[in-house]
């Protein structure tokens, strides 16, 4: 007689259908062998990139921890609030939020509908692949490139300053993580059109 299955199988069994949806971050770490040079040697070096900018948003997040830890601290222990915590706070989530667009985009991360995508053949997902990101990604992040520099540009010109707290600080670093960002997808943009199109090629999965 076969044994009532337990919490421990249940939670096991959810997580292993979860996993199921998640793209398999340990296989897109690997170099990818079956393009061949230049095209490899580009691709390694734009994913690497993407890489390190992931390291850096990761210390980002510890230095978000320790300020909101630190305020939490100082107003429910101490009475004694920051007047400045509160926009470091946002503006270190926002920065983290925006400029992890180009990692989550290296390890795909970003929704996508599956419905029908996961059950094309590798070709056709390449093809479908390239003509949204020839025919919308990149006008759209060139779009958004140019919107948030000229945004970034008159908060530095009129020395824009927040107006949320009375520390105030000055604003247009914060507005320059815009034009950045849509940088760094395109950047990473330049490898996933690389991949898609070797993967249109040769039928092979990137």
């Amino acid at each position: 007689m076969a044994s009532k299955p337990t919490d421990e199988d249940e939670i096991a069994r959810a997580l292993a259908e979860t996993d199921e949806d998640l793209p398999d971050i340990d296989r897109l770490r690997q170099p990818p062998i079956h393009l061949p040079q230049p095209a490899r040697r580009i691709v390694v070096t734009l994913d690497n990139f993407a890489d390190r900018v992931g390291q850096v948003l990761a210390w980002l997040v510890l230095a978000l921890v320790v300020v909101v830890v630190m305020e939490s601290i100082r107003r429910y222990a101490f009475n004694a609030p920051s007047i400045w915590a509160y926009d470091v706070s946002y503006m270190l989530y926002g920065t983290i939020f925006m400029l992890g667009a180009a990692v989550t985009l290296r390890f795909r991360g970003h929704i996508r509908t599956d419905l029908f995508f996961a059950n094309w053949s590798p070709r056709t997902r390449a093809a479908v692949d390239l003509c949204f990101y020839i025919l919308l990604f990149f006008p759209g992040m060139l779009f958004f490139f140019i919107a948030g520099y000229e945004q970034a540009a008159r908060s530095f010109a009129i020395s824009e300053r927040a107006a949320a707290s009375f520390w105030r600080p000055i604003l247009w670093p914060y507005r320059a993580v815009i034009p950045l960002t849509a940088l760094l997808v395109v950047i990473q943009g330049v490898s996933e059109v690389i991949k898609a199109w070797y993967q249109f090629k040769t039928g092979r999965e990137s």
